[in-house]
């Protein structure tokens, strides 16, 4: 029985003394990326701005703030905010339809634990609809051909559909409402309303849904690097789809003709906010930072990096200032704004080629130190695993004749069985 306790306690504690080798080998590697950047200007209208759009038609700026569940239309021509409203506690994303000029807000009521999704004037932040969805971080997709919008609530592993109808006597809005439910965890979606097909991220399984929107069925799934976020962004010109996945610290980029993922772009730490399809063919992924870890190596982010949208290669990366969220552009504007949350700041950029860039020999040093950091992981694990069997192996060899002495009868040199003498026969 001794021995029996010595061997489970030997590989409690190897098994233990493992466990905490994989954690922390499983721990990402930091990278680190600095650069310079031309500002046009920096706009300052709330806390935490979150969630930027542009109308391509009238340029207007839309911003979603965390801090006060601020809205903001900001027009960049003349450089003056036009409205701002207050819409619950918090932001949460921001749309814009260029064709009727109506933006698009999720909200968050804290209090009640509800959250909102608003229909507002582009021109005057008017709200023209309001109707309640789920509590948590949601996500909004347009599809202009379909004139329909779809929300994704985050908790409730639903999407809320409100398709526009004729408008009343009255002149109101009117929409229809629907849900289905999908996935476990949402935390991102698009639409591509040329193929009639809307994306669904889904954070707890790393996986986009591809569902037809006229039938309502699921297409297919593709699995894509760790925590996909939003916004994800839909390439109607190519039908690509572009997937930031955070944990995952890389861009997924996917054929949306052929539901195929064809590009797994490494990129700074913890990235969020992304813009796709500039003037200059540019797409631009924020670093937000990993801001749930406090140490100085995985804290904030502050740049940009910059992949060319034909060939897909990393061009090099910019500062941008503080945990940089959100990012839209503005190809007839040549302007690429965003959103730095923890300084409070909307940075509108030049998108030019003459952007200064840093080498992109920091970022594939990362990339190269990212993928060491994988490479010794792996024989790490292998090895570790070695060990416990020949560990195990060995204590069983150890263990195993005196387990056999225990439960078989001693025979002495001479090939007799030992009796005791109280029972040896007298000669």
């Amino acid at each position: 029985m001794r021995e029996d306790r010595t061997f489970r306690t030997i590989c409690k504690l190897i098994l233990l003394g493992v466990a905490q080798l994989l954690f922390l080998f499983c721990l990402p590697a930091p990278g680190y990326a600095a650069g310079g950047f031309p500002i046009i200007g920096v706009l300052h209208a709330g806390q935490r701005p979150e969630a930027l759009a542009v109308d391509s038609q009238t340029h207007m700026l839309y911003i979603a703030y965390e801090g006060g569940g601020l809205a903001v239309g900001f027009d960049p021509v003349s450089g003056k905010v036009r409205w701002r409203v207050t819409l619950d506690d918090s932001v949460t994303d921001i749309q814009v339809d260029s064709s009727n000029h109506h933006v698009y807000a999720t909200t968050v009521s804290y209090r009640n634990r509800q959250g909102n999704f608003y229909i507002l004037d582009g021109a005057t932040g008017q709200t023209l609809f309001k109707q309640p969805i789920g509590s948590n971080d949601n996500s909004i997709a347009f599809d202009s051909r379909r004139q329909r919008v779809y929300v994704a609530g985050k908790e409730e592993s639903t999407i809320y559909t409100f398709t526009y109808l004729p408008p009343g006597k009255d002149g109101k809005l009117q929409l229809q409402t629907s849900q289905f439910h999908i996935g476990a965890q949402l935390t991102a979606i698009g639409v591509n309303s040329r193929l009639g097909r809307l994306y669904v991220a889904d954070g707890t399984l790393s996986m986009i849904t591809v569902i037809d929107e006229d039938s309502g069925k699921p297409i297919t799934t593709i699995p894509v690097a760790e925590l996909p976020l939003a916004p994800l962004r839909v390439d109607e010109n190519t039908g690509r789809v572009y997937v930031v996945c955070s944990t995952g610290q890389e861009l997924d980029v996917i054929d949306g003709k052929s539901n195929t993922l064809i590009a797994q772009i490494p990129v700074a730490p913890y990235p969020e906010g992304i813009a796709i399809n500039t003037a200059t063919g540019r797409i631009y992924v924020a670093d937000e930072g990993n801001k749930e870890n406090g140490s100085s190596d995985r804290g904030t982010g502050t740049t940009l990096t910059v992949i060319d949208g034909k060939t897909l290669d990393i061009l090099g990366t910019f500062q941008v200032g503080q945990g940089p969220d959100g990012v839209e552009a503005d190809p007839a504007l040549h302007r690429v704004y965003v959103a730095a949350e923890d300084i409070g700041a909307v940075v509108e950029v030049s998108d030019s080629v003459d952007i200064p860039l840093q080498p992109d020999a920091t970022v594939h040093q990362t990339l190269a130190a990212r993928q060491t950091a994988v490479d010794i992981q792996r024989a790490t694990i292998i090895t570790l695993i070695a060990m416990v069997l020949t560990a195990i192996g060995a204590t069983l060899v150890a263990l195993l004749p005196r387990w056999r002495g225990r439960g078989s009868p001693q025979t002495l040199p001479g090939g007799e069985l030992a009796r005791s003498k109280e029972h040896s026969p007298l000669r």
